[in-house]
């Protein structure tokens, strides 16, 4: 994985504010004017899992976050409070922040983060890619907090505060499951606290139980849309409603989960001994030409060469 750190105690004086300000750019976070240079300290460390996510714990002297700054790909953010005061400004209200709540909103969106001490939280961007179409069109997406009160924010929050320790020693192996999770436990809050922004309420809630029950029968290449409706008790017409408000069709997206799987697994340590025939038959596909075709069209190479540069750059970085 690519990784990288920066801590302001190896430069002096006015120098401190220039390098804060660039590390905090290069993690699409708004970098503001600092009070006292001399006595400012602050420290990033970032890791990039092989699907995208960029996971950094940040921690400094207090200072306030306010703006925007453009991310691309566009990304989700998520900032979680470790420890510290930290007040989220909307320009209305503002709302304190305690401890297990999870801040989210899109890149390049503004906002304003207030840090009144020294501080230490997670802060992750996850790519759209691997949200859409289940969870949100980026564009309208609000700034927002995820309450700890509720119980799946909780267990999401958790599962995050246990990466921050340990972000320095996550392996390839190691961040495979928590992509997944990450990705699961995003969609899952945001579509508790009606965040789907192409769904009215019911919608969303539908449609997240839906394409939940998918995910877990990913691996049937004989699954079918009748099939889920029956599962479900609706009609096969709701569902196809449901989707193309999401912006596809239901084959599309069954098509596009499984080349993800496939796309991981294929690029995975963990998953090196496993045939592309075994991977591409584990996520449902049938047909192992067809399968390259479709690998070919969504990626620009084929799962052969994808697979051979993949493990060599990770057998490089070992």
């Amino acid at each position: 994985m690519k990784s990288w750190k920066c801590s302001t105690d190896v430069v002096h004086g006015e120098e401190r504010e220039r390098v804060w300000g660039d590390a905090l750019r290069r993690i699409s976070l708004p970098a503001t004017r600092l009070v006292d240079n001399m006595g400012f300290h602050g420290d990033v460390s970032s890791i990039t899992s092989p699907l995208g996510i960029e996971f950094s714990r940040v921690s400094s002297s207090a200072q306030t976050l306010s703006g925007a700054c453009p991310s691309r790909p566009p990304c989700l953010w998520l900032a979680l409070p470790i420890r510290g005061v930290f007040i989220l400004d909307d320009g209305a209200d503002n709302t304190d922040l305690r401890q297990g709540d999870i801040l989210y909103g899109p890149t390049g969106r503004g906002s304003t983060l207030k840090l009144l001490g020294d501080f230490v939280m997670l802060y992750i961007r996850i790519p759209q890619s691997m949200l859409y179409p289940r969870l949100l069109n980026l564009q309208v997406l609000p700034i927002g907090a995820l309450t700890g009160r509720a119980a799946v924010n909780r267990i999401f929050s958790n599962l995050l505060h246990s990466i921050v320790d340990d972000l320095e020693e996550l392996t390839d192996e190691h961040i495979r499951p928590i992509e997944v999770a990450l990705s699961e436990f995003a969609i899952s809050s945001l579509a508790e606290s009606s965040a789907m922004s192409c769904f009215d309420a019911a919608g969303a809630s539908n449609f997240h139980r839906i394409s939940q029950a998918i995910e877990l029968q990913l691996g049937d290449g004989d699954l079918t849309l009748h099939q889920v409706a029956d599962q479900q008790h609706v009609s096969a017409r709701y569902i196809q409603k449901l989707f193309q408000q999401a912006g596809m069709s239901f084959s599309q997206y069954l098509r596009q989960r499984r080349l993800e799987h496939c796309h991981a697994d294929l690029g995975s340590i963990a998953h090196r001994n496993l045939s592309i025939s075994d991977i591409c038959f584990r996520w449902g596909f049938n047909d192992a030409a067809h399968f390259s075709r479709s690998f070919r069209a969504d990626y620009g190479t084929t799962p052969r060469a994808y697979r051979q540069k993949r493990l060599g750059e990770l057998s490089k970085a070992h």
